[in-house]
């Protein structure tokens, strides 16, 4: 009697969970890798994404695959194995790793399915013309819209209805559907502009970098562009990115924030047409699956995107550009703390083609990548075209006190802009009114009872806010300990615009800040107005300094430049420096030229001293050294365990407990390179009612930190945690406490 019995195939599935493993199940088909299966995991439904990973022979009773979801595999072998790179590197659990390189609506049980109806129809010329006739010898309309693609013409429904032949035939798409039918005419995709003309030219510098590009185009090369503000690192780009495109290929863009993106997006179309599409949180989920389906069919040119563009499957990727590399929003602050960058570089060598890192003031870790040899470097030290540098300035607050942000030389050189119709920044990285709200009779002070910080006024909305877990209450009209008025200490960009309005009270002033620019539609129409003159004042945080090209912009005014000289951050003074280059950047960028007044406590400072002469290259050796004494990145490699706890000490208790852990692998290894240091608390201790501390672990040789994290996080993972505590592991932290 033949046995009824079916053949049972065991899969492992990474599970969008917080656990660094990958599950086993059964199915009736063997599902090939990087395919989604809807899966039961406890007392939920997941979508997850067959690995391949050897089954755990252990386990005895599996759980069936309710249902596969893709037809084929939804990620290419060479996509997973960049994803299980990154799970390994940055010890983060390989379900959730793929869940955030997956568009939104593939988290789902979407099936794969195409965005786009073709739009376009050509002849199937494999078919013998006299077979062709005898199959339309009584469709003389359909014959006649058979014709009408002839030559090999590719032509869309209205192009079709426009030719004179074709004028008394009502239903054309329903003719083309019948003989696609029949097979005589297949659709396709709508066809790449490739006749579109390019233009742009170089400057003698900028074509020095270009043929430096070409020149390590073939195979893997990380090649670091340093070239100031204005100094046309874009167009260089657009040149490397358009000898890409004529060959068929695709370049990946990636670009640090949305608001980077409206000004980059519009160069690109104007140069590369439709064949440019974009990949980030202002592009709604169904454009978001557009493009990363027409990148992996190979029909998207150009993605350009932010840092999550970096998992997107490219068929045929030739080069990868890094914009603003320095950029923090390239690092993901929080779950699955990758850096953008840093993965687009491994991307790039995975799969063996250039990668063009870009930035007026490179981080650290690049600048000594390139002096140590590992990547080239190419600087342009010219504005492109007529354009100069602007002149840095001080304002010492020390003789010229400044009353509510602005001292007398910055009010006076402001009413100088207005007099001549010239557009002014001013920069101050600090959203709402004051920041502090307190009583000057019993010192009162507004403070956030979720979080160890005070409470910063909005006066727009009139509330007090907490900018770290977001509780807002209404501002009291008085003291509410001894009744007094209360007294609104500093300034934010909302104290700043009001006090522009009373001096300059015809100005148009425009504030630009996540306060006000909430979607990427104010972005838009903010960028828009700044751009068209509508704005004589822009008041703006870091969002106003980041790559925009503003031409009207002649001054810009830093209203406090001294938030990072004393700070407890080793990266404080490098991102300060890169902050104050990158703002005074916006200035001087047309015909007219660019002035910069920054009002500080401290203008001989030896960093600040750097920044007037806009003098990259010393601040690097000065830095460089400092760090290499430490030594901290990029001359060691930290990871950084936190871990939030309800009760105060509950999470230094934890951090001790698994300090001695790592102590004793440390013991009896050999990992002298690895130091271990002691837990500590947080010096924003509590954040919405989560207690933080943090333990540092750094080591000069990269390879023994990871084989220590490894065995430790598997250690971790496996104790019992009590549900009052959360913990995490940040590889290569860019952001200490």
């Amino acid at each position: 009697m033949p046995s009824t019995s079916k053949t049972r195939f065991i899969i492992s599935v990474a599970v969008p969970v917080p656990l660094r493993r990958a599950f086993d199940y059964r199915s009736e088909t063997d599902i090939k890798p990087g395919s989604r299966v809807l899966i039961p995991f406890r007392n939920r439904q997941l979508v997850g994404v067959t690995v391949p990973v050897p089954p755990d022979k252990s386990i005895s009773k599996y759980k069936d695959v309710i249902r596969v979801l893709d037809s084929r595999p939804s990620i290419s072998p060479d996509m997973l194995e960049f994803y299980t790179w990154s799970a390994n590197y940055y010890h983060h659990p390989i379900g959730e790793v793929i869940h955030t390189a997956l568009p939104p609506n593939l988290r789902k049980t979407v099936k794969l399915y195409d965005p786009d109806t073709p739009e376009y129809y050509m002849q199937n010329t494999s078919i013998p013309e006299q077979e062709v006739l005898n199959t339309l010898s009584r469709a003389p309309k359909q014959k006649r819209l058979y014709s009408s693609l002839c030559n090999g013409q590719c032509l869309s429904i209205d192009e079709i209805q426009k030719l004179p032949q074709i004028s008394d035939i009502r239903n054309v798409r329903s003719g083309m559907q019948n003989l696609i039918r029949k097979g005589l005419v297949t659709q396709t995709h709508r066809p790449v502009d490739e006749t579109r003309p390019f233009e742009g030219t170089l400057n003698p510098e900028q074509s020095k970098v270009l043929s430096s590009i070409k020149a390590t185009e073939q195979g893997f090369h990380t090649h670091l562009v340093h070239g100031i503000t204005g100094s046309g690192k874009t167009e260089i780009y657009l040149h490397a990115i358009h000898d890409c495109l004529n060959q068929g290929q695709q370049v990946l863009v990636l670009v640090p924030e949305i608001s980077l993106t409206k000004q980059l997006v519009e160069r690109f179309v104007n140069r590369f047409g439709d064949r440019v599409h974009c990949y980030h949180s202002g592009v709604n989920k169904t454009q978001r699956y557009r493009t990363w389906w027409k990148a992996g069919n190979g029909t998207a040119g150009v993605i350009l995107g932010t840092r999550s563009a970096v998992f997107m499957p490219i068929l045929n990727l030739a080069r990868i550009v890094v914009d603003e590399e320095h950029d923090l929003s390239f690092k993901q602050m929080d779950r699955f703390r990758y850096h953008a960058r840093d993965l687009a570089i491994k991307r790039a060598s995975l799969q063996d083609i250039p990668i063009i890192l870009g930035s007026a003031t490179p981080s650290m870790e690049s600048m000594q990548n390139a002096h140590s040899g590992k990547y080239h470097l190419s600087t342009l030290r010219k504005r492109a075209g007529e354009a100069n540098l602007p002149k840095i300035q001080f304002i010492d607050l020390r003789q010229q006190p400044a009353r509510y942000g602005l001292s007398s030389s910055l009010i006076s050189a402001i009413r100088k802009q207005l007099e001549n119709s010239q557009q002014t920044i001013l920069y101050i990285n600090r959203r709402g009114y004051a920041p502090i709200a307190e009583c000057p009779n019993c010192k009162w002070r507004a403070y956030c009872d979720r979080c160890d910080t005070y409470l910063t006024y909005h006066k727009t909305s009139d509330r007090l806010c907490c900018h770290y877990c977001g509780k807002t209450l209404e501002t009291p009209e008085i003291c509410p300990q001894c009744r007094s008025n209360l007294f609104f200490h500093g300034a934010g960009t909302q104290r700043i615009e009001e006090s522009l309005e009373k001096l300059f009270p015809d100005a148009s002033i425009l504030r630009f800040d996540r306060d006000r620019i909430r979607s990427f539609r104010q972005l838009q129409d903010t960028l828009d107005a700044i751009n068209s003159g509508q704005a004589d004042i822009i008041v703006g945080t870091r969002m106003i300094s980041k790559g925009h090209d503003f031409h009207g912009v002649t001054l810009v005014g830093i209203i406090n430049a001294d938030h990072g000289l004393f700070s407890i951050d080793f990266r404080a003074p490098e991102q300060l420096f890169q902050d104050l280059l990158q703002v005074s950047g916006r200035s001087g960028r047309g015909q007219d030229p660019g002035r910069v007044l920054i009002q500080t406590y401290h203008p001989d400072n030896p960093y600040m001293e750097m920044v007037r002469n806009q003098d990259y290259d010393s601040f690097f050796e000065s830095c460089r050294e400092e760090r290499k004494l430490a030594p901290v990145p990029p001359f060691s490699n930290f990871a950084l365990w936190r871990v939030e706890s309800r009760e105060r000490e509950d999470g230094l208790r934890f951090l001790r407990k698994i300090k001695k852990y790592g102590d004793s692998m440390l013991s009896s290894g050999n990992f002298k390179s690895v130091q271990i240091m002691d837990p500590v608390h947080s010096p924003i201790l509590r954040i919405d009612e989560w207690h933080r501390s943090q333990l540092l672990v750094n080591s000069t040789t990269r390879d023994h930190l990871h084989q220590v994290l490894k065995h430790w996080v598997y250690w971790i993972e496996n104790i019992p945690t009590s549900q009052k505590l959360r913990w995490s592991l940040d590889i290569d932290p860019m952001e200490m406490y």
